[in-house]
């Protein structure tokens, strides 16, 4: 159960992720809110290799928020997308 919350707040990351790169329907806030989200799960779990990677996606999204987007969003995306969907489908 608790698997299956962590990957959809890791979906809802990637949507935001994939909005903040359109900078589309979306606020500073809620950006922030899911920046948290990945920065704090990835301490968490951190001696974890993948924790390392969410703490990474979540500073970029941090970048993102100032308005820089790179492609490198749609590996981040990807990345963060198949993770929640690994989450979703095997726990």
């Amino acid at each position: 159960m608790f698997g299956k919350i962590l990957g959809f707040g890791d979906l809802l990351s990637a949507l935001a992720i994939v909005l903040l790169h359109y900078d589309f329907l979306i606020t500073w806030r809620i950006g922030l809110l899911f920046c948290a989200y990945l920065i704090i799960k990835g301490y968490l779990f951190l001696p974890d290799v993948n924790s390392v990677l969410d703490i990474l996606c979540g500073v970029y999204m941090f970048i993102m928020l100032f308005g820089i987007t790179t492609p490198l969003t749609w590996i981040v995306v990807i990345y963060v997308g198949q993770k929640s969907l690994f989450s979703l489908v095997l726990s």
